[in-house]
Parts: structure tokens; C-alpha cells; sequence
């Protein structure tokens, strides 16, 4: 019983810019229109371009938190520190953390530019001056940064799987590892993923897959922190760890 609006259907081709020349003339008919692929679409509030960087949505972003930022430093010396700290976390940090497990694999200069609007926010908390550097109000305030932040998210959801609370089509992504005889060191470890192996011509596609880049970050933690008894400990296992590491 779906019917489908004909004006408003549209789709789009997510092909690596390497492999574009493979992907021939696509085109879909839906009721009486010839609909052509778009160059990106949004989906849930996410953009999603051609070649799946994401610089479309990062640039996007970036409009969204400059506005709330500069109408923020407008009433900032009426506001208190704390009050300061609950708008920035409501307005900036919720939308940089909001489908951040996408943006792992993207290019580092636009994950730098999703950086410099971080560093703009603590500042704007701890009130010092824009020249200073903001490593010391990223220390005070205890936040991540925003590359640690995108490896936080995606090792949440390695451990929600691993724990069965997590959806199946994110579970089936990754698999438990199998050791090949027993009595090796790696046979007592029983939270190790089996990592996928890719040919140098997909490696660069697959760079943001989660199916190839969590089980490297997940066999990388240690292991008391992949043993960790529930998903609070591990989220505050997991935050010191990034953070020192950072």
C-alpha cells in the first residue's frame, strides 16, 4: 500500500572517486519521471554525498555551530561560567557528537575544521583571549577531541554489540576471533575481533567502513577495558584512556 511521490523521490550513487569510471549512467523511473542520481542527500538530519567524505556535511555543520557560536559570544559576559557550559554542551558539543561514528576515515582537514569550532567553544567558556591556545581549556573542561570523540563513539557501539544491545545489522558487522590452536597466548583473550584483510585498491574506499576499522581499534584497547562489567565502567574506562592518549 506505499505509493511513492513521484517529485520528491530522489537517489543517489555512493562510488569511490577511483571507481567512478566503472559506474556507468544510472538513472531511475519512478511512475511517469526519469529520475537522475543526485550529488547528495540528506538522511536524518546526515548529508551523504557521492563519494561518502562527508565534506558537504562537515561544511553544513560547521555553518550550524559558527551561528550558534557568534550569537552565543554576543550575551556571553551576561551568562555565568556553569550556565556558559550548559548551552555550549546543548547547542555545539550534541551536534559535533551526533552521528560523529560516520565521520570515521574522513579527510583530517575537514576533521580539523569540526576541530577549530571545539576549541572556539572552550574558549568561549574559560573567557580567554582568541590568540591563546585552547589545549589548556580542552584539558580543563576534560573533553575529548574531536578525532577521540569519533573513535569513543565507534568503540561504544563494538561494545554494545558484543554485550547484545546493540541492532543486528551493526552486530553482524563484526565477529569474534577464532584462535587457530590452542594454548597460544591470543586463545585466553575472548574479547579479540577477527580483523578483515583488503586489496590497496579498496583500502582507501573502505577507510571509514566499520566492519574493517572497528575490530583494529576494538584488539588495540586493553584488555581490561575490553572485559570491562558494564557499559557505564566501560564508558569511563574508555574516556580516561583516550584522554591520556591524547
Amino acid at each position: 500500500m506505499l505509493k511513492l511521490n513521484d517529485s520528491k523521490t530522489e537517489f543517489f550513487v555512493a562510488t569511490p572517486s577511483h571507481l567512478k569510471h566503472i559506474v556507468g549512467p544510472v538513472s531511475l523511473c519512478v511512475g511517469d519521471m526519469l529520475i537522475n542520481p543526485s550529488d547528495n542527500i540528506r538522511n536524518l538530519g546526515i548529508i551523504f554525498d557521492s563519494s561518502m567524505s562527508f565534506s558537504a556535511y562537515i561544511t553544513n555543520l560547521c555553518c550550524s555551530l559558527t551561528y550558534h557560536l557568534r550569537n552565543l559570544s554576543r550575551i556571553r559576559r551576561c551568562l555565568d561560567r556553569d550556565t556558559c557550559h550548559l548551552v555550549i554542551r546543548a547547542l555545539i558539543l550534541s551536534k559535533i557528537d551526533y552521528g560523529n561514528g560516520l565521520l570515521l576515515g574522513s579527510n583530517k582537514t575537514d576533521i580539523q575544521r569540526i576541530q577549530r569550532i571545539q576549541n572556539w567553544a572552550a574558549k568561549m567558556i574559560c573567557q580567554v583571549r582568541k590568540q591563546d591556545h585552547a589545549t589548556p581549556c580542552l584539558e580543563e573542561l576534560h573533553w575529548l577531541p574531536v578525532e577521540k570523540r569519533i573513535v569513543f563513539k565507534v568503540l561504544l557501539f563494538v561494545y554494545k554489540c558484543l554485550n547484545h544491545i546493540a541492532p543486528n545489522y551493526i552486530s553482524s558487522c563484526i565477529t569474534l576471533n577464532q584462535p587457530g590452536r590452542a594454548g597460544l597466548r591470543s586463545a585466553s583473550d575472548t574479547t579479540r575481533l577477527t580483523e578483515h584483510n583488503t586489496s590497496k585498491l579498496l583500502k582507501s574506499a573502505e577507510r571509514g567502513a566499520f566492519y574493517y576499522n572497528a575490530p583494529r581499534m576494538w584488539n588495540r584497547l586493553p584488555i581490561n577495558i575490553r572485559e570491562s562489567a558494564s557499559l557505564a565502567v566501560f564508558k569511563k574506562a574508555l574516556k580516561t584512556h583516550l584522554y591520556k592518549s591524547s
